[in-house]
């Protein structure tokens, strides 16, 4: 008899830290228009708060509240985790990345393999079919997948997309289950597109002076995200009609129809995501926009774990935007 894999447990983790609409941070904001006559941060609207981290306070701290959330959710100890996926970004170090940490604070069983997933930010996405492909195949019992993200540490905040991003952690469990089974996925990848959007050392520009942005813990020089003008054109064209392409392609495939889904989508801007639910009509679209911002990679755990018991249609459908460039989403049978 085939195993099917489902989310069997959620669990998500927010700093308490609030940052508002009118916060000193976004002072500094460029409010001249781009090179299509758009003010930036014009575009980034519906928000009103985020949360994000302290002055040493960790988000893979986080991470762990929130994958130990749903193994309790789940009913399921730690010690019959067989696999670690996902991805905590910005990494403390280039390599291993902070994943590894994460297995060490919730004390997994050494033979849990630690699968780092490199995907901003679909890192949860992956991590979700890879898991779900490990349990069919009978390779593993229980994989658990979590993200966590502080780029709020990371943020040029002269930039208009600045004014969206927020930090969190969220986690699911994987197993044998009959609810919340994957039974599809798809990406679309856009190579071409590859410097559109990066996190890299790069000097930022304030008042006239040129400086490099430095770690306050480490005193030493920070990245920072980037979306140059061709990660601007992309917004508005292959990521606002690619993302309904890809999405109805899969309902098409699957014979379900856009009414029957709950639908989960990056969110870091209400106009994008009214145009998304507009070119996809589906049953039920659920967002944390208004309350937590984009908390990039961890947008998608969070979301489906703040709104995880209240789901009540057949399917749940989620969709990433991520650097490279590329578009991922899932479908899931409730």
């Amino acid at each position: 008899m085939s195993i099917t894999a489902g989310v069997l447990g959620t669990g998500y983790s927010l700093p308490p830290q609030v940052r508002r609409n009118d916060d000193p941070v976004y002072q500094a904001l460029n409010t001249q228009r781009n090179a299509q006559g758009v003010i930036e941060s014009a575009v980034f609207r519906g928000l009103d708060r985020r949360r994000f981290l302290a002055p040493g306070e960790r988000i893979e701290t986080h991470v762990v509240t929130a994958a130990q959330r749903a193994l309790d959710q789940a009913n399921t100890a730690t010690t019959d985790v067989d696999r670690l996926y996902g991805y905590v970004t910005v990494p403390e170090y280039a390599t291993p990345n902070t994943l590894y940490h994460v297995h060490h604070l919730l004390s997994l069983p050494s033979d849990a393999m630690v699968v780092p997933v490199n995907s901003e930010y679909s890192n949860f996405l992956l991590g979700l079919a890879h898991a779900a492909e490990a349990v069919e195949s009978g390779r593993a019992d229980n994989s658990l997948v979590a993200c966590g993200t502080d780029w709020s540490r990371h943020m040029d905040y002269t930039k208009g997309h600045a004014v969206s991003i927020g930090d969190g952690a969220g986690a699911a469990l994987v197993g044998p289950a009959d609810r919340f089974v994957m039974i599809d996925h798809a990406t679309r990848t856009l190579s071409s597109q590859y410097h559109g959007l990066n996190l890299r050392h790069r000097p930022l520009q304030l008042n006239g002076l040129s400086f490099l942005p430095l770690d306050p813990e480490t005193n030493l020089p920070s990245m920072t995200y980037e979306m140059t003008q061709t990660g601007v054109e992309d917004l508005a064209g292959v990521i606002k009609d690619g993302v309904p392409t890809l999405v109805n392609e899969l309902l098409t495939r699957n014979n379900i129809p856009a009414g029957s889904i709950t639908l989960m989508t990056h969110q870091g801007s209400r106009i994008l995501m009214d145009h998304w639910e507009e070119r996809i009509a589906p049953g039920c679209y659920l967002d944390t926009l208004a309350e937590y911002g984009n908390m990039t990679a961890a947008t998608y755990p969070v979301n489906l774990a703040h709104h995880f018991r209240s789901i009540t249609t057949d399917h749940v459908v989620i969709v990433a935007v991520g650097c490279g460039l590329h578009l991922t989403a899932v479908v899931l049978r409730t």
